[in-house]
């Protein structure tokens, strides 16, 4: 018994190095019958097979063998060697899969002995504790503790200091001097506005700001300012662009077609303005995953903001894969955005670097199984209510007031393919014909026209009657003569050669007394198109005095649903009838008016089904299923302890609250970091969606732990945060550098100056536009387009060559087209929505330079600056100062006056202008 657990104890260091695990074993001597283990000393052997997603994981103990290797599979499950992955291996009648490799396969007697073991659950009590137990070291997943902040003069803490004493200074202050560093001395106060502008709204202040903060000396004239910025509805549209970025929005779905979401927008809108009424962090994280359940519907556009493949296909394999990356995108996103984990990576397998296993993975995706991208209806807001209603009262007066007049269409049913029939008193005819005037689709096809008198059809051919018709469409199948051979179906129907106005007519072999007419598109029901929905019948005795019998006036209108009233006005006078035809014409107004209400109430932010069963896939493969997964977080950092049968809502719903929990320890200082990033240009952390172990340790950890339990403390108010930053002398910092700093620190990263930037392409777009005085600050709604878009089945965007004033509001309100980017700005590192971007990059290339110069954007700007400047200014000197305040905030010094002077004499004002928009002072942060 001894020599075969030796055996079995040297398959298994095979076994499980090939599964992803290192080990070398020596076994001693085992009284198998008193249930004693062989005991595993490690040696750290590495060894890599073909099944271990290149892991390494040591296996000194069976707590080891019960973690198992990335592959996501559970090598060992104690209890079960059914189900245990190194049984399946070592069984396997495949030779690729079989374990151990290059060697012959375990005997049956082996094998048994191996399952025996695996079968024994009390051995593994001892394992499954300390598995439990072993805990997490890396820094991110420690609880946020909010740290002591001392201020280094007296060691007394800085919270219970004046002002002037500000942890973020009093952290950072500390990094500097461990660094040999020093505070850089504080911007001047014209530097210090401009900054603040272009960072918190992407926009120059005007230059009657400028004027009152430098003439403002009381000591909270900053702080006045900084509360009159985050007031503006500026801040909110830039901020929601940097998160428009984080989660990839876009409004076309991508992939080969690109059709455009036309109703993607309110998400946007309602980013803009949660930014603006400063909505808790900790709502607006829960409203993007489960507002429809907490009275923000537009939120849960987050979920279904990503790229969408409408292309579906024959193959029922193809639609489980792109289900899957729905699914994926919507999880990874999730993970990125709230949490800094890349959750997506563990599809096929567990994390390579994080605590998130591949059951984790579809816990997750079980959450959001019952979302599917889709438009969704929404509740009208109260001021579309209050407009419905007033909408609906005027028309209810002025057809009040045109009753007199109507006549009411819609008492029979509409049409449809199969059957229609005209009934009406007995009318004395031989001819009968059938006039068409409008079709659902193409030319009208009637498939038998039947003229009943007494019950008795008279139209049959066969029975003496005849045929002809304004016009025959061309074709094998349809024929004039199939009108009345009383045959059914499409393939014996005929169709009029003309949409609109053609007409076929019987003549009866003599006169009868008819009172019905029974007609069809297609009997068989087989064709519903080329269907006649505005027509009339009429009889004649001679064929040529006409008495109309039936008509579709008094049906529903085809595919309305829904009684019409039209109005004869004949016999009014004049001025009666302008009156009445105005008023008409205002109810057609208003009911245009109350569809566009109620179409814009449509938005793009996904639709929720019941959830199916959600499974493991081995590698991610859709026909791999495993183990059924319930619905849950990250194992490690907490659980939703919700199962299977748990409502689509309240999966949602769950994970938003563990996400915001105070417990979790990722939220707050990943959001922290990102609003640090985007003031600074760079993140403490400089990985912002990767706090997991593959990302950058931060730079200042006391100092993101105290921004993240303020955060928190604060009741999650973005607002609170950017003013804690804004005031503090960190961010007040002269950007000029020192060159003894710059040996030390060339990045800046220790922040001993405020580092300068160039601008996003938005922020470039939108201040030519302000220095022209063209910018539109009208906010949401509908976007403009950078595209003219070629409408067939796949979208094709080019590039608008000629813009106008519908293309002068800010670059956020811009149609996110997937796949394609602005042809001027877009050079300048602007993300097109197909993936989350966290960071954007800052390249410089040479197309930047040559769209700034010569785009026919900017050079339209250009001429409309110089026009602004020669319009304002007075004399040569004041509008060069002008040219300076309007795209600088500052006044021209006397070179740069004498300069531009003479560069405007020998160029003019337009290349001046051009120049100007071109400078580097223009475009950076300072």
């Amino acid at each position: 018994m001894v020599h075969a657990m030796v055996l079995i104890h040297r398959h298994l260091a095979m076994l499980l190095m090939v599964l992803g695990l290192q080990t070398c074993v020596t076994a001693q001597t085992v009284d198998w019958t008193n249930g004693v283990l062989p005991i595993l000393q490690s040696r750290c052997i590495e060894c890599h097979g073909p099944d271990t997603q290149e892991s390494k994981l040591r296996l000194d103990t069976m707590t080891e063998a019960l973690r198992g290797g990335n592959s996501g599979e559970p090598v060992i499950i104690p209890g079960d060697s059914h189900r245990s992955y190194l049984v399946e291996r070592i069984t396997s009648r495949d030779p690729i899969l079989r374990m151990p490799p290059d060697s012959a396969p375990l005997s049956d007697k082996e094998q048994a002995l191996l399952k025996a073991w695996i079968d024994a659950p009390l051995l593994w009590t001892e394992a499954k504790v300390a598995l439990s137990k072993t805990a997490i070291t890396h820094w991110s997943f420690q609880p946020v503790v909010r740290p002591r902040v001392l201020d280094p003069v007296d060691a007394k803490p800085v919270d219970a200091k004046p002002i002037d004493a500000k942890p973020i200074d009093v952290l950072i202050a500390a990094k500097l001097r461990e660094a040999g560093l020093t505070m850089s001395q504080q911007a001047e106060k014209r530097r210090l506005i401009r900054r603040l502008f272009l960072v918190m709204h992407g926009l120059p202040p005007t230059q009657k700001q400028v004027d009152h903060f430098l003439a403002d000396q009381r000591p909270d004239a900053w702080n006045e300012l900084v509360d009159l910025v985050l007031d503006s509805p500026r801040y909110g549209e830039r901020w929601a662009m940097h998160w428009l970025d984080i989660v990839r929005f876009g409004e076309t779905n991508g992939f080969e077609t690109n059709r455009e979401r036309p109703n993607a927008f309110p998400f946007r809108d309602w980013v803009i303005a949660a930014f603006n009424s400063d909505k808790p962090y900790d709502q607006f994280v829960k409203q993007q995953i489960a507002g429809d359940v907490l009275g923000e519907p537009v939120g849960t556009g987050f979920l279904v903001a990503g790229p969408n493949d409408i292309v579906k296909g024959q193959d029922p394999l193809l639609g489980l894969m792109q289900r899957q990356d729905e699914l994926t995108d919507m999880v990874n996103t999730t993970g990125t955005a709230f949490l800094g984990l890349t959750t997506g990576c563990a599809r096929c397998h567990n994390h390579k670097f994080d605590p998130i296993s591949q059951s984790d993975f579809y816990a997750l995706q079980a959450v959001f199984a019952g979302v599917e991208h889709a438009e969704r209806k929404l509740p009208l807001s109260p001021d579309a209510t209050r407009r419905r209603t007033e909408i609906e009262d005027e028309i209810h007066r002025l057809r009040n007031d045109l009753s007199q007049y109507a006549r009411q269409r819609g008492s029979r049913d509409s049409v449809n393919a199969k059957e229609n029939i005209e009934d009406f008193p007995a009318t004395e005819a031989k001819f009968i014909r059938f006039t068409i005037s409008a079709t659902n689709a193409a030319e009208p096809c009637i498939d038998e026209l039947q003229v009943f008198s007494d019950n008795q059809n008279v139209a049959l051919a066969s029975n003496g009657a005849s045929v002809r018709s304004s016009g025959d469409y061309e074709h094998p199948l349809h024929k004039l003569e199939h009108i009345n051979d009383g045959q059914f179906g499409n393939s014996r129907s005929w169709i009029s050669s003309v949409r609109s106005g053609g007409w076929v007519a019987i003549q009866l072999p003599k006169p009868f007394l008819v009172e019905r007419i029974v007609w069809s598109r297609d009997r068989q029901g087989n064709f519903s198109d080329r269907l006649a929905t505005d027509y009339r019948f009429e009889t004649s005795l001679d064929g040529d005095e006409w008495k109309q019998v039936a008509s579709s006036i008094d049906r529903i209108p085809f595919g309305n649903g829904k009684m019409e009233i039209q109005y004869d006005f004949a016999g009014l006078g004049e001025v009666e009838m302008k009156a009445a035809k105005n008023s008409l014409e205002r109810i057609q107004l208003l009911e245009k008016e109350k569809s566009i209400l109620l179409e814009t109430a449509k938005a793009y932010v996904g639709s929720f089904k019941k959830p199916e069963p959600t499974y493991r896939l081995h590698r991610g493969d859709p026909t791999a299923s495993r183990e059924q997964v319930a619905p849950g977080a990250i194992a490690a950092l907490g659980e939703l302890r919700l199962d299977n049968a748990s409502p689509e809502q309240q999966r949602r719903l769950a994970i938003a609250n563990w996400i915001v929990s105070s417990d979790n320890p990722l939220t707050a200082r990943v959001m922290v970091n990102r609003l640090w990033q985007f003031h600074f240009g760079i993140g403490i952390v400089d990985t912002p969606s990767d706090f997991g172990a593959n990302g950058t340790l931060p730079s200042h950890p006391e100092l993101l732990d105290w921004l993240a339990s303020e955060f928190m403390e604060c009741g999650w108010s973005l607002k609170h945060m950017h003013r804690l930053i804004l005031t503090s002398t960190t961010w007040q910092q002269d950007s000029r550098p020192r060159s003894e700093a710059i040996q030390k620190d060339s990045t800046s990263r220790l922040l001993w100056r405020f580092p300068p930037r160039r601008l996003e392409a938005e922020g470039i777009r939108d201040c030519m536009l302000a220095a022209s005085g063209k910018l539109d600050s009208r906010m949401g709604g509908p976007g403009f387009s950078a595209f003219e878009v070629e409408l067939e089945n796949v979208r094709h965007y080019f590039p608008k060559k000629d813009y106008g004033p519908a293309d002068w509001r800010r670059m956020v309100y811009m149609t996110k087209v997937r796949q394609e980017k602005d042809s001027i700005f877009g050079v300048f590192d602007c993300p097109d929505g197909s993936q989350v971007t966290p960071k954007r990059s800052r390249s410089t290339t040479p197309l930047q330079a040559l769209n700034l110069l010569n785009s026919r954007f900017v050079m339209q700007q250009a001429d409309f600056l110089a026009e602004r400047i020669e319009l304002e200014g007075g004399s040569m000197e004041q509008r060069i100062s002008l040219a300076y305040e309007l795209c600088f905030g500052r006044t021209a010094n006397n070179s740069e006056c004498t300069e531009a002077i003479a560069f405007v004499a020998e160029h003019g004002w337009p290349s001046f202008a051009r120049a100007m928009l071109n400078t580097n002072e223009f475009i950076f942060i300072p």
